[in-house]
């Protein structure tokens, strides 16, 4: 962690006959860590989790990114840019009590090659080894001065006063208030005060982190967490169904193309043959802070107790704009950005990122401001629209293992699912906006991702052109 980790008391109030927690009180501090999980891109959880975070396709997509030759990435800082991505709030973040982002915002590269006069003209990086304007590689520590954020007053990160919170089992959250505390035990039934108990938690580094992965899967983190039942919970995913899927309609013009191959005796996606744009996508997903994957999906995102997290922040602006400290950090957390440079050009999804800002350094004595460059250029006078190169085919699994495409590769796949090969169909598709959501929440709630984004209309096309009701022209991708 950048910073020393404090540790919070917490007061539970717990439910002994069914062994549960009715829900905890706190100041602003624990609130605040806890608004924080919104603001960390997905690809951090994964990273903070261990490859654990039993989110659907998740921490398959995340292996698959690790294990991806060099070769195939359009620059060296690409993969950490997907594994590690940059939180847009870090430097808000920093202020936390327990701060879960473990990069160090401060941290900047520079070529050795700096002088007087050449420090003026070459760059500096977020990300090591980026091609520096002069050709050199960018591998040498350079500390930014971090501008002072919001510490007048003793104020919190993002929300203000000393007004103290109940704070849900499913993460629910609002001003303390008796009225809501009758409320709640009407609601889970609790009628005899002597089944209900006190006792206070301290909380630091490692209950914040088992609140986070418990809060991904669980509508009941704090009993998870508190009372030690994550053991006995399955994982409470929404289940894929095409009801749920969006179903809005889209007029944009940007889309992508892919082949799927399906089996038609189980109606199974086999595995895609898609370029770079689709890789992007899948990719651009891990750099995605959950507060943006809550609004993308309109609070259905089925992580956990995760939109409940966001439908809380959004009652208490609603209610007052009192307990935030300022409608930008009300952004960060309802609508926050990408940091500069993890945009794609591809990207089919209305995703906003943050314009690149000038960082103060000091070398030599001498103040200097300078903005990065783009982690992703090979050098300074190009730009690149994505993470991966341009020209190359991927195969990509139900389960989103994704692989540069190899017909060896192929077989091998077919023959360990023992699928007949006379049994694949492939089929051309185009997604747009509307289906990119649909992935997206495929991601995180499916182990078979392709097989349920996978547009039911055209499912019943194609088993009408299987069972022979329908010839193979009137398919329509």
């Amino acid at each position: 962690m950048t910073s020393v980790s404090k540790r919070h008391f917490v007061e539970l109030l717990i439910d002994k006959k069914r062994n549960r927690v009715v829900f905890a009180e706190s100041d602003k501090d624990f609130v605040d860590v806890l608004f924080s999980f919104l603001t960390l891109p997905l690809g951090t959880v994964v990273h903070l989790l261990g490859n654990r975070s039993l989110l659907g396709a998740i921490d398959e997509l995340y292996s698959s990114a690790e294990s991806l030759d060099p070769i195939y990435l359009n620059s060296i800082p690409c993969k950490s840019m997907i594994l590690r991505p940059r939180s847009a709030a870090w430097v808000h973040c920093k202020r936390l009590g327990i701060n879960l982002d473990d990069s160090d915002p401060e941290v900047f590269y520079r070529c050795r090659t700096w002088s007087e006069f050449s420090a003026r003209t070459c760059c500096i990086s977020s990300y090591p080894n980026c091609l520096c304007s002069c050709g050199q590689v960018m591998d040498t520590i350079i500390t930014t001065v971090l501008p002072v954020v919001g510490e007048e007053g003793g104020d919190g990160v993002f929300v203000k006063g000393v007004t103290r919170f109940m704070i849900g089992d499913d993460l629910g959250l609002q001003p303390v208030s008796m009225a809501e505390s009758l409320v709640l035990f009407k609601n889970l039934g609790i009628r005899d005060g002597n089944d209900l108990e006190k006792t206070t938690v301290l909380v630091g580094i490692d209950e914040i982190l088992k609140l986070l992965e418990r809060s991904l899967v669980s509508k009941t983190p704090l009993t998870d967490v508190f009372l030690h039942n994550a053991d006995n919970l399955e994982s409470q995913h929404c289940m894929i169904q095409a009801r749920e899927k969006h179903q809005m309609t889209s007029t944009e013009s940007k889309r992508i193309n892919l082949k799927l191959f399906l089996s038609n005796e189980s109606s199974k996606v086999v595995y895609a043959e898609a370029k770079e744009d689709f890789v992007n996508l899948l990719f651009s997903f891990l750099t995605f802070p959950l507060g943006l994957i809550v609004k993308l999906l309109n609070k259905r995102s089925c992580m956990g107790s995760i939109d409940n997290l966001y439908d809380s922040v959004e009652a208490l602006c609603s209610v007052s704009s009192d307990y935030m400290k300022s409608e930008e950090c009300m952004n960060m957390l309802l609508s926050p950005k990408l940091p500069p440079y993890f945009g794609c050009s591809s990207q089919l999804l209305k995703i906003d990122e943050m314009l690149p800002q000038k960082h103060m350094i000091r070398f030599n004595g001498v103040k200097l401001d300078k903005v990065e460059m783009n982690p992703r250029c090979q050098n300074s006078g190009s730009e690149n629209g994505g993470f991966v190169k341009s020209l190359v085919t991927f195969m990509v699994t139900d389960e989103m293992l994704i692989t540069p495409f190899s017909p060896i590769a192929g077989v091998h796949m077919i023959n360990k699912m023992i699928i007949p090969i006379n049994c694949l169909e492939e089929v051309a598709v185009s997604i747009g906006e509307v289906e990119a959501l649909n992935l997206l929440k495929a991601c995180l709630n499916s182990r078979k991702v392709l097989s349920d984004f996978i547009s039911p209309n055209l499912l019943a096309l194609l088993e009408e052109k299987w069972s022979g009701q329908l010839p193979s022209h009137s398919i329509v991708s």
